[in-house]
């Protein structure tokens, strides 16, 4: 039974903001094209429903949760993320968005970080000269455009990692562009009712 669920006003008034920079025809800019990456295309937020409700439910909460967004762009998807948190008295979740385009970074500084409330760490940098260590959560929307490009990420991600962490895919319900991460080692994949996650083992 499909159960209808009314989004946040919060998140409708962060949407709302939000589409005041977003545009589809930044993907004809020349820096990504040239380098061969997504200019922000919005989240399915529908697949993000009870997310952490859902992860809870298969024991990939921890009782620290440090989430990160790899290619924050405006941060729609995280902001739906960060709201849920709400629902959990007995967990912490810190949020990082890392982004390289100057022009998201400025947007989210000046219009979208009060929504926040302090929660948002931003790093302006590219995501592969990251660190992700220090991450439990590991959130993309597949952020560049080739294969490679791709697996060279996620691999990263998972050798630097710890045992249990978990990766969150929004393209093709959680399977990557042409399911790349189907055919990596290291990760298992959870059934997460309509979408997966991995799970780093």
């Amino acid at each position: 039974m499909v159960q209808e669920v009314d989004p946040s006003p919060q998140l409708i008034s962060y949407f709302q903001e939000s589409k005041a920079l977003w545009t589809e025809f930044d993907g004809n800019k020349k820096q990504f094209i040239d380098s061969s990456e997504w200019h922000y295309i919005l989240s399915n937020i529908e697949q993000n429903i009870f997310l952490l409700k859902r992860l809870q439910e298969r024991g990939l909460l921890k009782t620290e949760n440090h989430i990160v967004d790899c290619g924050i762009g405006l941060g729609t998807a995280l902001f739906d993320i960060y709201l849920q948190t709400k629902d959990f008295t007995d967990k912490t979740f810190t949020f990082t968005g890392i982004e390289k385009q100057a022009m998201y970074i400025g947007f989210i500084q000046e219009k979208l970080l009060p929504y926040w409330n302090g929660n948002l760490d931003l790093i302006h940098d590219d995501i592969m000269n990251q660190d992700y260590s220090k991450y439990n959560i590991i959130y993309t929307f597949t952020p560049f455009q080739t294969v490679d490009k791709l697996k060279e990420l996620y691999n990263k991600i998972i050798s630097e990692v710890e045992v249990g962490s978990v990766l969150i895919e929004n393209k093709n319900a959680g399977l990557g562009l042409h399911g790349v991460l189907t055919d990596l080692e290291g990760i298992q994949k959870i059934e997460l009712d309509d979408i997966v996650v991995f799970k780093k083992l």
